[in-house]
């Protein structure tokens, strides 16, 4: 290895000397995974009251608590996450996923596929205007697992027309539905994901209330 490719530039030599900004990064991300353990028991506790109403929700995903993880590498950047409820196997994805990305953006994603996705396709097709009118973006690439808001691998719902948003649901392998806030709406990041959550839900559930949204 040649000394240039381990020599700092002026920026790097900046940081390297100064440890407050990574114990500011620490600091925010323990503040994400408080934000989000909050969010957790909104969501159960929106799940638990509103539960009755439905016969939809697979019962077994709600004995699956809550997960928060978190990480450093997601594309290079420290990363959170939530995921409730969740029921993940080879073949059978039912998931909401609350997402932090460093220098990117909140997101909330609806992930379904196999038993769960054909169970609820028909409710989900009905309620293409609920999501449409609320921002949300589909999955039209080819890897689940792609979080990234961009042309290959989601589509913003404002320029799918039904057609496309049917034949998108229904030929896919998954459906996978995401919505994003900016991280500079940082202070009403929690209210705005606990509504992208409820409409989450009632994308799936045909018995929840349209007053439940409130964004």
């Amino acid at each position: 290895m040649s000394k240039a490719k381990i020599r700092l530039s002026d920026m790097e030599m900046e940081l390297v000397q100064n440890s407050n900004w990574i114990l500011t990064k620490r600091r925010i991300v323990d503040k994400v995974c408080l934000m989000f353990g909050m969010l957790a028991d909104e969501y159960d506790l929106f799940l638990t009251k509103k539960i009755n109403q439905s016969d939809s929700l697979p019962s077994e995903v709600l004995v699956i608590p809550p997960k928060i993880s978190k990480g450093e590498n997601y594309q290079g950047l420290p990363y959170v996450v939530l995921d409730y409820p969740r029921y993940f196997d080879k073949k059978n994805i039912f998931a909401v996923r609350t997402f932090f990305w460093w220098g990117n953006f909140f997101s909330s994603t609806l992930q379904l596929k196999g038993k769960y996705k054909n169970q609820t396709m028909p409710i989900i097709a009905s309620n293409y205007s609920l999501f449409k009118k609320n921002n949300y973006y589909i999955s039209t690439g080819s890897d689940e697992w792609d979080f990234r808001f961009n042309k290959k691998n989601l589509t913003p719902l404002g320029g799918l027309n039904m057609h496309k948003w049917m034949e998108t649901i229904t030929e896919k392998e998954f459906i996978k539905l995401s919505s994003k806030i900016p991280l500079v709406q940082w202070n009403q990041a929690d209210k705005f994901l606990l509504n992208y959550f409820k409409i989450n839900m009632l994308g799936v559930l045909a018995n929840f209330p349209n007053d439940e949204i409130n964004l």
